[in-house]
């Protein structure tokens, strides 16, 4: 885990951010590692839909291929205050789209050609997001 920079306007302020592989079973995500969360701890979750073995690369190139994410989380720590009470749609630390509803800017984002953005919703201001430690 690591600590994000401080923010300007508030968001992800002392927020720990780790990254981390679950698996989707009956309706429930299961961590593939144990965390060190007491019961009833309420987090936020970013999913990025991995590929699955079939499509022919190896394990070493799909992890290859996965993005860290750490743009954005800067961007997000950084950048987001103007985009309060948003969904934003980022590609790296490029702001691909924004707006009030989530199926308009992914659709935006589809658009601009980038198959994978990270999509959030902006907590709004004054409102610190959920998270973990």
């Amino acid at each position: 885990m690591r600590r994000m920079p401080s923010a300007p306007n508030g968001y992800n302020q002392g927020v720990m951010v780790r990254q981390l592989e679950a698996a989707f079973e009956h309706g429930i995500l299961r961590p593939l590692e144990p965390l060190a969360l007491p019961e009833h701890q309420r987090v936020r979750l970013t999913l990025e839909e991995q590929t699955s073995p079939q499509n022919g690369n190896t394990p070493d190139q799909d992890r290859a291929q996965v993005n860290e994410r750490r743009e954005e989380f800067l961007w997000l720590a950084n950048e987001s205050g103007p985009y309060a009470g948003q969904w934003v749609a980022l590609d790296g630390s490029r702001l691909i789209a924004h707006g009030a509803e989530l199926a308009v800017v992914s659709e935006a984002a589809r658009a601009a050609g980038v198959d994978r953005p990270l999509l959030t919703h902006l907590p709004p201001e004054g409102e610190l997001p959920l998270g973990g430690w």
